[in-house]
């Protein structure tokens, strides 16, 4: 078996679930998941069960060695990434394979056992781009979309739509406790609007943010552009906005798995795919089409 701790937003769980399902299949063994970080937390919660994965398997702590376990703890996760071993024979039939957060996991593309747990993050696309098809079928929702979903569908399949994501809410405390979940600001907007109207005719600009405000504030006066707040109140407007935002003709992420996920998913072949400059994760998680813009 294969058992993936799933751990952070919709993004994060997206990475994870695509590294179990890339390793399971190459192992030919049952995939599932270890949902237990979502038991009473109150900011993030499990997601995959709304989307087309199919019946997942859910680990019990009874199938899980004690001595992973323990890596929950937090203290002791970090004491084990500090060892910068990647890969550890936990007695004779399982094997613990841990994310330390220098690069791609070399351990993860070589691993044989019965039994694999991951841990970590595991953000780069080269860890399943194998399997692209596979998942693009599977990262779907399984719930009927709201009329609300539709209208915006709707306006974006019918002009030169361009996705732009900013990521500001739980970043604008973060970013003093972790560098990666700095605040992109204006400059980086206008750098990358810029490149897209020179390239694109007529683009019509479909925002998408945690502080529409903001976005209001900063880019509403310009008369001469096109904008288009998105702002849902459906029932999954997480999972409803991140598929709105794939299905734009373009996009300009944010410093953000969840835009870059909707960038992942997008499936137009000639889509210009504008990402920030400065790095927000291991060196391997910007796909090498994307175009990285300067933040300043």
């Amino acid at each position: 078996m294969i058992v993936i701790r799933l751990k952070g937003g919709l993004g994060n769980q997206l990475f994870q679930y695509s590294a179990g399902y890339s390793l399971s299949k190459r192992l030919n063994q049952d995939l599932y998941v270890d949902t237990s970080y979502y038991v009473g937390d109150k900011l993030r919660s499990y997601k995959l069960d709304c989307l087309n994965i199919g019946s997942l398997n859910i680990a019990t702590l009874k199938e899980i060695p004690y001595r992973i376990k323990l890596t929950k703890n937090r203290y002791i996760n970090k004491a084990v990434r500090v060892m910068d071993k990647s890969c550890f024979s936990i007695g004779k039939d399982w094997k613990f394979l841990i994310e330390t957060g220098t690069g791609l996991i070399d351990e993860f593309f070589s691993v044989h056992s019965k039994n694999v747990f991951v841990d970590g993050y595991y953000q780069s696309s080269k860890y399943f781009d194998s399997f692209r098809s596979d998942l693009l079928d599977k990262y779907s929702p399984n719930y009927k979309m709201d009329e609300q979903y539709y209208d915006v569908l709707s306006n974006i399949e019918r002009v030169n739509s361009v996705a732009v994501h900013v990521r500001r809410g739980d970043f604008a405390r973060a970013q003093y406790a972790n560098p990666r979940h700095y605040l992109l600001n204006e400059q980086y907007y206008c750098n990358a609007m810029k490149i897209i109207k020179d390239s694109i005719y007529n683009p019509v600009f479909f925002w998408f943010s945690d502080d529409i405000n903001w976005v209001k504030e900063k880019f509403g006066k310009n008369t001469n552009d096109k904008y288009i707040y998105v702002s849902l109140s459906t029932i999954h407007p997480d999972i409803d906005e991140m598929m709105l935002m794939s299905k734009c003709k373009n996009i300009i992420t944010a410093n953000s798995t969840f835009s870059w996920w909707a960038a992942w998913l997008n499936k137009h072949d000639d889509a210009m795919i504008l990402c920030p400059e400065k790095a927000y994760g291991i060196p391997e998680m910007i796909p090498d089409r994307w175009e990285k813009i300067r933040c300043e």
